[in-house]
């Protein structure tokens, strides 16, 4: 059995690197602390105790017009946010999770809460798995107008799937 040595010995280059990483490292931490500060002190510039509030509870006259803009269309921009999250987006994943496809794996579900429409893509193990699949999107009731938009044998791969892409209407 060979002997296993070890060197222990302190390595002059090793030891320069730690300490400039070490410099590295504490200079970014001051420049992120600096960062918060900063904007520590505008948000307390901006922010109002209730009682300095006015009487009508509208705005405070010590936000300045832009800041009030930017709020409100932030504001907007949350609740398009939360309408578009929300809705009957839930019966259309239930309905996806219940139909009987064992032979068919979604790859992709596309909802568009505007146009109240879906794209699905996936892949069948056989040209019958796809048929029986969209055939049960079709008789569905929370889906209109399914239509098989394309489909394509898988050459490359040794099963030979089928990849498909269906569109729908929903939530009517």
């Amino acid at each position: 059995m060979r002997t296993l040595s070890l060197d222990f010995e302190h390595k002059a280059g090793a030891a320069t690197l730690g300490h400039g990483l070490l410099a590295v490292g504490a200079l970014a931490a001051a420049l992120v602390g600096g960062a918060q500060a900063m904007l520590s002190r505008d948000l307390a510039r901006y922010a109002t105790p209730a009682s300095d509030a006015p009487a009508g509870g509208g705005p405070s006259k010590a936000l300045p017009a832009g800041a009030i803009a930017s709020e409100t269309a932030a504001l907007e921009g949350a609740r398009a946010v939360v309408g578009h999250l929300s809705g009957p987006r839930e019966k259309l994943f239930r309905t996806l999770e219940t139909l009987d496809a064992p032979d068919v794996a979604l790859l992709a579900i596309a909802p568009s809460s505007q146009k109240r429409t879906v794209r699905i893509s996936g892949e069948a193990r056989t040209f019958g798995a796809m048929l029986s699949y969209f055939s049960q999107l079709q008789q569905s009731r929370t889906f209109d107008d399914v239509v098989l938009v394309e489909h394509e044998i898988l050459n490359d791969d040794p099963q030979r799937p089928l990849r498909f892409s269906l569109s729908a209407r929903w939530g009517q």
